[in-house]
């Protein structure tokens, strides 16, 4: 017999039946706990309901992906003001998104590599600091916590691709200056070395 979904998160499904994204498998003969379920076999977009599309994926992607709160997670009750904008322009354009009823996670193209990958640099800033990241985007990084340089793969047909954490930073001033706002965008020579281990 199959629980009931009160809480829409998926269900706990007899094994032999067939699951759906989010369903917990039920076999009391298994040895080990289960977990849900992901996905099918094929990636969960992380361009799904996007229909501003004013955030490149290589920023969007791992924007979705590191912040804390995921609201199209959230029952509909709890879900928070959803937040997509892009603030600046040229190289001083930073996008952000929500993170939650409180903060906010913002990011910025930083440049690219001939094998495809782009680098973006993001971070979680609080929605009070986001007024004064309006007002001069140029240090839309310098109060901003949890700052990460991260690299995106996209692949052909895969549209929740490679996505890895390329370096951390604890303050803006171990950013390399020219990866910050105002910066052109950079032509890498070849991939970045990974720092994050």
């Amino acid at each position: 017999m199959v629980e009931d979904n009160a809480s829409g998160y998926g269900e706990a499904v007899p094994s032999g039946e067939s699951p759906h994204p989010g369903d917990i498998i039920k076999d009391g003969d298994a040895l080990i706990s289960p977990e849900p379920l992901v996905g099918r076999d094929a990636s969960t977009p992380l361009d799904d309901d996007e229909p501003e599309g004013i955030i490149p994926n290589a920023v969007l992607w791992p924007m979705k992906d590191r912040r804390h709160t995921q609201w199209h997670l959230l029952p509909h009750s709890e879900r928070h003001d959803r937040l997509r904008q892009i603030i600046g322009s040229g190289t001083l354009s930073v996008y952000v998104i929500d993170d939650g009823k409180s903060h906010a996670t913002v990011g910025r193209l930083v440049g690219s590599a001939p094998d495809g990958a782009q680098y973006s640099l993001i971070g979680r800033i609080t929605r009070e600091e986001l007024a004064a990241v309006t007002a001069n985007p140029a240090q839309a990084f310098d109060n901003a916590a949890e700052l990460l340089l991260v690299g995106v793969v996209e692949e052909e047909d895969i549209k929740s691709s490679n996505i890895f954490d390329v370096a951390r930073y604890n303050a803006v001033d171990e950013i390399p200056a020219d990866y910050l706002p105002g910066s052109p965008l950079h032509k890498f020579r070849g991939d970045l070395e990974i720092t994050i281990y």
